[in-house]
């Protein structure tokens, strides 16, 4: 059989896989905490013009490419209502989502598979081929099957958020500045270093570089590293060169800095720059203030040393980290001279991690997603030097069996996955919390799941912007931790002859409350489900000491007149559905 073919199908059956269980996150997870903005914003900078809204959070890139959709539905905008006029994006992005003529889920469903299919076809275009350029077929076609079930990926490239933007032009412009320099360095060697190349090679090689780096800079603030990075890199890179060395060259390296500049002040229509400089300040400033954060059982506003480390190792699948680590061994076993393309693989996601160490603001593993992409280099390379022996093929192979089933098995809720070395994504919510694994996607679960019970109303706090009256859920507000107010029904949940009581896992693990232990209580009871792994739904019906707690909780919240009727149910500490009023 043509060897080709056989490349072609071994790379497009996981690939297809990968486009399939995106599509079945797409449309079952409801809309995580910072979708709504993004989508909303994204929508006014290209109907609207100006780049106002939530320009101070992040660059515009993602959210233009996610509301591109958008402008072939044409939704209401709003723009002489108080929300947009004030500034209050939040509350105009909850207006913009939930209160339009065009629908919720037309809208987020469609942004979503847009930026699916962005980063899917260019991050994961850029992994396939330089596993391929390392380690050949057999590099590419593990790597094609690493990438396909990498739940980090499967998780936040379909996410109306800013950070897949990020992973993607940081691994593209480590990736081609890599291949620039060693086609310019290469040639040099050859030739005494004479060889500077001409404007072909800048075309193909440089221009490139240049546009990748200011799309990264469009994309996150925290990519402001990035050309640190790449310049520590390629110093290194020339150091570890053998003499006599090979020339620097500066005049292409300017010269892609000047594209980059340019392509960044293109994406911000030139006049709106300013607006970038704004908000990295802004960004810099709320970096170091610190933001709560939990982290295996604690809490700290200034971080904690190892909460990425921990994050990054038990947010990615075993199998994964152990293929890394043999493709380690077995270049450290064949190293020959100058490192090359495999210190691109180490050294960028090294300094890129070593910078997320010193921010206070730990709030999930997807701000040290770029890093990945590079351990999946290492993970292809080791599982395509185990190839070559018999033993190792039986050991690759199962490798990816285990890769495979361990992802599945969370299926289609990929944002809550944990590996076993903690018990698997139903013990994620001891370690980590917010959207580590629960950022609001759980909402339309949790409403499907009540509907299954006959769709009784529910106590519910909850962690997140999206709008339970959107999905059907009838409910009563307690402690929502969200930048929207909810008001919920007019409905006493006691009255269905059942107390049900749904927290959010961020909400039970008290992340944002001042009172650490105020669901505490909870945690002593068992629930009767979990939602998406992220939703904790407890039935208090017989529980009076439960109530109680309940009772304080809808006091505190501000809602007496839940809380009476709530009470009214007791009458010598037996529930009666039919008591009170």
């Amino acid at each position: 059989m043509n060897r080709r073919y056989v490349l072609g199908v071994l790379v497009a059956l996981p690939l297809a896989a990968h486009l399939y269980l995106g599509v079945r996150f797409i449309r079952s997870e409801a809309a995580t905490y910072d979708e709504a903005v993004h989508l909303a914003s994204g929508y006014s900078y290209w109907a609207a013009g100006t780049f106002r809204l939530n320009s101070q959070d992040h660059p515009p890139l993602a959210k233009l490419l996610a509301a591109a959709p958008l402008l072939q539905m044409r939704p209401d905008l709003y723009l002489h209502h108080p929300h947009w006029l004030e500034g209050r994006q939040f509350h105009y992005a909850d207006m913009f989502l939930y209160r339009n003529r065009v629908g919720a889920e037309r809208m987020l469903n469609a942004a979503r598979l847009v930026l699916f299919l962005v980063w899917t076809a260019l991050l994961g275009a850029g992994v396939l081929i330089c596993s391929r350029r390392a380690a050949g077929d057999v590099g590419m076609a593990a790597a094609a099957v690493l990438y396909a079930f990498c739940p980090a990926f499967l998780s936040n490239a379909p996410l109306v958020t800013t950070d897949m933007a990020a992973a993607t032009w940081f691994f593209l412009s480590v990736w081609l500045l890599a291949g620039a320099l060693s086609e310019v360095w290469d040639s040099g060697e050859r030739s005494s270093g004479a060889a500077q190349g001409g404007v072909a090679r800048f075309g193909r090689r440089w221009v490139p570089v240049g546009v990748c780096v200011g799309l990264g800079y469009a994309s996150k603030f925290n990519m402001i590293v990035l050309v640190p990075i790449l310049a520590a890199t390629a110093a290194l890179d020339w150091v570890l060169r053998p003499i006599p060395k090979p020339r620097v060259p500066w005049k292409w390296i300017l010269a892609a800095s000047a594209v980059a500049a340019g392509t960044l002040a293109a994406v911000y229509k030139f006049d709106q720059l300013p607006r970038y400089w704004e908000g990295l300040s802004a960004t810099l400033w709320h970096t170091q203030q610190g933001r709560s954060a939990f982290f295996m059982g604690r809490h700290s506003t200034q971080g904690f040393l190892l909460y990425f480390p921990v994050a990054l190792f038990i947010k990615t699948p075993l199998p994964v980290w152990i293929l890394a680590a043999a493709g380690l061994v077995f270049w450290w076993r064949g190293r020959r001279g100058v490192p090359g393309h495999f210190l691109w693989w180490s050294v960028p996601p090294s300094l890129y991690f070593a910078a997320a160490l010193l921010a206070k603001t730990q709030i999930g593993y997807r701000h040290v997603l770029p890093v990945v992409p590079f351990i999946l280099l290492w993970s292809a390379y080791g599982a395509a030097r185990l190839w070559n022996f018999r033993s190792g093929r039986f050991a690759a192979a199962a490798l990816g069996a285990w890769l495979v089933g361990s992802v599945l098995r969370v299926h289609p809720h990929y944002l809550a996955y944990f590996n076993e070395t903690v018990g698997g994504p139903s013990q994620g919510y001891r370690y980590l919390a917010d959207s580590n694994l629960d950022w609001g996607q759980g909402l339309k679960s949790l409403a499907r799941e009540v509907g299954i019970m006959g769709g009784p109303p529910v106590y519910l706090s909850y962690f997140g912007s999206a709008d339970p009256s959107a999905y059907g859920l009838k409910y009563v507000p307690v402690g929502f931790v969200a930048n929207v107010e909810r008001n919920g029904d007019a409905v006493d949940p006691s009255a269905s002859g059942r107390v049900l009581f749904a927290v959010s896992a961020t909400n039970l693990q008290a992340v944002y409350y001042a009172d650490k232990s105020i669901f505490d209580w909870l945690k002593e009871r068992r629930p009767v489900r979990v939602i998406d792994h992220s939703i904790f739904l407890y039935d208090l019906t017989q529980d009076a000491q439960g109530c109680r707690h309940l009772i304080r909780l809808l006091e505190l919240s501000g809602r007496p007149d839940a809380a009476r009727a709530l009470a009214a149910k007791w009458k010598d500490g037996v529930f009666r559905s039919g008591a009170g009023g």
